[in-house]
């Protein structure tokens, strides 16, 4: 049992030595693209506050239209089909 634990030991130490250079490989990319992550990202805070004010603005004026065209679009849907009934309705023949 002592064998197998002092295996896994120097398995996890060998595991952990060929880790090294792919951390240090995402570090220095880390580092090169960090002037660019900023630089962006200020540039995309920028504009999602500008839009942003744009979009709750046009939010509430679509939904105050919303809520007055609403019934108005019902109102003609249901119009549009009892009219469509209303033509293709058999009437009875009259009899004498």
């Amino acid at each position: 049992m002592l064998t197998f634990l002092f295996l896994c030991a120097v398995g996890m130490a060998f595991a952990g030595l060929l880790a090294i250079p792919f951390m240090l490989f995402g570090l220095i990319f880390w580092v090169i693209t960090l002037p660019f992550r900023l630089f962006f990202g200020l540039f995309g805070l920028f504009f999602a506050l500008i839009f942003g004010i744009f979009r709750v603005v046009f939010g509430i004026i679509g939904g105050i239209l919303g809520i007055i065209l609403a019934p108005v679009g019902l109102l003609v849907l249901a119009l549009f089909v009892w009219a469509i009934y209303r033509i293709t309705q058999r009437r009875p023949t009259p009899t004498f």
